[in-house]
């Protein structure tokens, strides 16, 4: 790794934030769209089912080569042999992870007492064949910051998820709309990572063993962030559907996509993140760590704090009524998903330090925290005890501690990493007391929906430019600039 900041510009970083925000936006939205298209077609219980599929299909995805060639990104393309090699590997993960997800279609039905679930998820099974190798092209484009193409192919295979859903389900497709749409997005995506890295991989079916211990320690390390994170993002899943029943389940999983859209643009950020603090040196890592947390904090905090005002009237208006029992899971699960956004930026800064392994480990420490608090929360409030459990557990205790293990790993103070998250959030924590309590029965229910988060963004706003002596209205006019001229540049 070099030990001098590499020569990527700022220019360069913006322009590629804005292709693969945009693609995110584009993405989001269709995926918006067709989510509500289908919750006016399908039950909360059908979306229970989906939520029991998702279970074993996220767990298995976890093992995609996608997740594998990271390696290429923090280790660059220089040595074709480790290159063939991490290909190779990922390509026969993806078809022992086909069979295992087969094979575990029917004990998951038997489990929930759910016959759709077997057939759905065994159907869902062959999104790890269509797309085996995909995944090192996409880390090829990765590397190479060619986050265009990345962009344009998310928003194609975005588009092809849309489309193929919104088509099942007005041809009668029920439940099954969600695995069409899976094994389209899938189709696409493969097709165009091929097409747009262009580069040549060798296939063994029997990887080098040398290369393969070059980088094990960090593979490992990768797979075993994301088998934690999944057990401790999915165990209330597990928990509501077995003890709550599919309707809840429903319920909460339209809560925790809503109130996880924003965050889940972070996985766009962050592939920019990993490639450019993985060639910078230490202190030019944290400023650079320092302002994407900051950026963070004071877009998405705000973001949230309206997101918690609208949530009574634009859930029902969007979903329709039978959807009006997600409104208070989703304004708790929003904690979880602010918070969470740290926890994903400065998990993404372990990695680039090459310390994925303390990553995994917190992740995994979490696990006996998190599952108990889960089962404590269902019995006291039901789904809504599950919610405050991981908002509490999840949400604040562990960015918090992975705050703690960055500070320690790279040796920078903890307060610098603190310190960006502070003034946001507390603004933001005024601004909301205010508009809660703030008397407006005398207005019309219309006039109440608009007040209420304009005085709400106007309170952060003015807090914001008064706490911070204008520093920070001047950041993000300089962020805007920046991504202006980076959209014009020829």
């Amino acid at each position: 790794m070099p030990n001098s900041q590499s020569p990527i510009s700022s220019k360069k970083i913006a322009a590629s934030g804005l292709w693969l925000t945009a693609s995110f936006g584009f993405t989001k939205i269709s995926q918006l769209i067709s989510q509500v298209f289908l919750a006016r077609l399908l039950s909360p219980s059908d979306f229970g089912v989906w939520g029991m599929v998702l279970i074993v299909t996220t767990l298995a995805s976890l093992f995609k080569d996608a997740a594998i060639a990271t390696v290429l990104v923090q280790r660059g393309l220089d040595d074709e042999k480790l290159v063939n090699t991490v290909y190779s590997l990922g390509v026969n993960i993806s078809i022992g992870m086909f069979v295992i997800q087969a094979l575990a279609a029917y004990p998951l039905a038997i489990f929930f007492k759910e016959p759709l679930v077997f057939p759905v998820t065994l159907t869902v099974a062959c999104i790890f064949i269509i797309g085996a190798g995909a995944g090192s092209h996409g880390a090829v484009l990765q590397r190479e910051m060619k986050f265009r193409e990345l962009a344009i192919n998310d928003s194609c295979a975005g588009f092809a998820r849309f489309a193929a859903a919104v088509v099942c389900a007005f041809l009668g497709g029920g439940i099954w709309c969600f695995a069409v749409a899976e094994i389209a997005m899938s189709a696409v995506d493969a097709l165009l990572k091929r097409k747009f890295s262009r580069y040549r991989f060798q296939y063994y079916f029997k990887p080098d063993s040398q290369a393969i211990r070059e980088v094990r320690t960090y593979i490992s390390s990768l797979v075993g962030i994301n088998l934690a994170v999944y057990v401790n993002t999915n165990a209330d899943n597990l928990i509501i559907g077995r003890l709550i029943g599919a309707k809840s389940l429903g319920y909460y999983n339209l809560a925790y996509q809503l109130a996880m859209l924003p965050t889940f643009a972070l996985s766009q950020i962050n592939r920019i993140n990993l490639s450019v603090m993985s060639v910078r040196d230490n202190e030019a890592r944290k400023t650079y760590l320092c302002q994407v947390l900051e950026i963070y904090a004071v877009l998405y905090a705000c973001l949230y704090g309206v997101g918690f005002v609208i949530a009574p009237w634009i859930i029902p208006l969007v979903y329709g009524e039978q959807w009006i029992s997600s409104v208070s899971i989703f304004k708790i699960v929003l904690i979880f998903a602010y918070a969470r956004g740290f926890m994903s930026i400065l998990g993404t800064a372990l990695n680039a330090i090459d310390k994925p392994w303390i990553n995994a480990a917190i992740n995994w420490i979490l696990v006996p925290l998190s599952i108990p608090a889960f089962f404590v929360g269902a019995s006291l409030a039901g789904v809504a005890g599950v919610a405050i459990a991981v908002a509490i557990v999840m949400g604040i205790g562990a960015s918090i501690w992975f705050g703690l293990a960055v500070s320690h790993a790279a040796k920078w103070n903890i307060i610098e990493l603190l310190k960006p998250a502070m003034l946001p959030t507390f603004t933001i924590a005024v601004a909301l007391l205010t508009v809660i309590y703030f008397p407006i029965s005398n207005l019309s229910i219309f006039s109440q929906k608009i007040f209420q988060p304009l005085l709400l963004i106007a309170i952060y706003v003015a807090g914001l430019s008064i706490f911070s002596a204008g520093r920070i209205p001047r950041l993000l006019m300089n962020l805007a600039r920046l991504s202006n001229s980076s959209s014009q540049k020829p």
